[in-house]
C-alpha cells in the first residue's frame, strides 16, 4: 500500500494509511516534549505578563498614558494568540489527523494572523507615537493624546480584523486514505491553488515584517539621533565646571559656604548622569524591540514564502524538520517576550505588578511613581533644556524608571 503524506507537528510526513488507526497512540516524545515545554511556558508566562500589564494600566490611574494604552493593546492581541491559538496547537501534537471541523480549522489561523497583525500594527504605531513624542515634541502635545491613542487602536483592530479575511479562503480540509470507508482530514493551506497560496505569503510577508519593518527602523533611527545629540548636551551639563560657573551667577549661591556650594555642586552632577543612564537605557530598549521583533518573525515568514514558492520541500526531513518547529515555536514566543520588554524593562510596571501581586503596599506605589517623582521632576527641569531633552526625560520614564 502506497504511504500517504499527512501533517504532524508542522511537518508533512508519509505514514501508511493501514495504520493510522493504530499509530495514533504512537508518539515521538523526543520531539514532543521539548515542544510541550516551549508552549506551556509561553502559556503560562504570556497569561500572566499580559494580563498583569492589562490590569495594572486600567486599575491604577497613574498607569494611564498613551504609551500605556498602546502596550494594552498589545498584551490583549497576544492574549488571543495565548488563549486561542496554543491550546488547538498542543492538541494538534496529538493527532496525525484534524477531528476539529472545517470551522475551527480556518479560525484559529484566522485569529493566528489577527494577532499577528493587530500587534505588528500596534507596535508601529508605539514607534511613531514615540518618533512625534522625542523628535517633534511641541507637535505631540495635540497627537498624542489619550483620547486620540484610544480611537486609533480601534481603528487598528478594524483593519486587523479586514487584512486577516483572506486567510479563511486559504486554509482547508484535504482528506487523507482516500480507500478508507472512515474519512480522515487534516488541516492544510491549499496546495492546488498555488497562486492563492503564493499571494498569501508574499501578501504576509509585506504586511508583518517588511512595511512594519521599515517603518520602525525610520522612526527608531531618528529617535536614536535625537537620544544622541540629547546625551551629548547633558554631557556638556555634566561637566563640574559648568555647572559651578552656572550656580556662580545665582547671588543666593555666592553666599552660602564652600561646603553647602561643593554638596549643591555633587548633586546637580548625580541628576545628570543619572539622566544620561536613562537615556542610555531607552537606546537599549528601542534597539531591542526592533531586533527581537524581526528574529521572532523573519524566519518563519521567509520559511512559508519560500515553501510556496517551491524553493523549500513541503515533505520536512531530519534537520530541516526541527528548524521549521523551532521557527513555529519562535512566533508564538514572541507573544509572551513583549511583557519582557515593555513591562520587566519599566520599574514602574514592575512596581505596579507588585502592587498587583500583593507583593507591596499599594500608598508606596503611588509615593514611588506619583507626586514625589511629579517634584523631584520639576526641580530638575529648572536647568535650560532642549524641548526633545524634557520630552525625552517624560517619555522614558514611562519605560525606565
Amino acid at each position: 500500500m502506497e504511504p500517504t503524506e499527512v501533517h504532524y507537528n508542522g511537518t508533512t510526513e508519509k505514514i501508511d494509511t493501514d495504520e493510522i488507526d493504530t499509530n495514533n497512540s504512537i508518539f515521538y516524545w523526543a520531539e514532543l516534549i521539548p515542544t510541550l515545554i516551549v508552549y506551556g511556558f509561553s502559556f503560562i508566562l504570556g497569561l500572566t505578563g499580559n494580563g498583569l500589564i492589562i490590569f495594572t494600566t486600567f486599575r491604577y490611574r497613574r498607569m494611564h498614558s498613551v504609551t500605556n494604552i498602546f502596550l494594552s493593546s498589545l498584551a490583549s492581541s497576544d492574549l488571543l494568540l495565548i488563549i486561542f491559538c496554543i491550546p488547538v496547537k498542543v492538541a494538534k501534537l496529538f493527532s496525525y489527523t484534524w477531528t476539529m471541523g472545517l470551522f475551527l480549522c480556518r479560525s484559529i489561523h484566522y485569529m493566528q494572523n489577527l494577532s499577528t497583525i493587530c500587534s505588528v500594527l500596534t507596535l508601529t504605531a508605539i514607534s511613531i507615537e514615540r518618533y512625534y513624542a522625542i523628535v517633534h515634541p511641541v507637535r505631540s502635545k495635540y497627537i498624542c493624546t489619550l483620547r486620540q491613542a484610544k480611537s486609533i487602536i480601534i481603528v487598528i483592530w478594524v483593519i486587523s480584523i479586514l487584512l486577516a479575511v483572506p486567510t479563511l479562503v486559504l486554509w482547508h480540509l484535504e482528506r487523507v486514505g482516500p480507500h478508507y470507508e472512515e474519512k480522515f482530514y487534516w488541516c492544510l493551506r491549499n496546495a492546488s491553488n498555488e497562486a492563492l497560496w503564493k499571494f498569501h505569503e508574499l501578501y504576509l510577508l509585506l504586511l508583518i515584517l517588511v512595511i512594519p519593518f521599515s517603518i520602525m527602523t525610520y522612526s527608531y533611527t531618528f529617535i536614536c539621533w535625537e537620544v544622541w545629540k540629547v546625551m551629548e548636551h547633558r554631557r556638556v551639563m555634566c561637566n563640574d565646571q559648568f555647572l559651578e560657573q552656572k550656580l556662580a551667577s545665582c547671588s543666593s549661591y555666592i553666599n552660602q559656604p564652600r561646603q553647602v556650594r561643593t554638596k549643591k555642586i555633587r548633586s546637580e552632577v548625580k541628576n545628570c548622569r543619572d539622566d544620561t543612564t536613562t537615556v542610555k537605557q531607552v537606546i537599549y530598549m528601542l534597539v531591542t524591540v526592533v531586533l527581537l521583533f524581526a528574529v521572532c518573525w523573519t524566519p518563519i515568514l521567509i520559511d512559508n514564502i519560500l515553501t510556496a514558492y517551491n524553493v523549500l520541500d513541503h515533505q520536512r526531513t531530519g534537520i530541516s524538520k526541527y528548524t521549521l518547529s523551532a521557527f513555529h515555536l519562535m512566533s508564538y514566543f514572541s507573544s509572551c517576550i513583549n511583557p519582557i520588554i515593555y513591562g520587566f524593562m519599566s520599574k514602574t510596571f514592575r512596581e505596579s505588578f507588585k502592587v498587583a501581586l500583593c507583593c507591596s503596599k499599594e500608598k508606596a506605589f503611588i509615593h514611588r511613581t506619583g507626586s514625589s517623582y511629579s517634584v523631584k521632576y520639576i526641580s530638575r527641569s529648572s536647568q535650560t533644556r532642549t524641548t526633545a531633552d524634557i520630552r525625552l526625560r517624560q517619555e522614558s520614564s514611562v519605560f525606565i524608571t
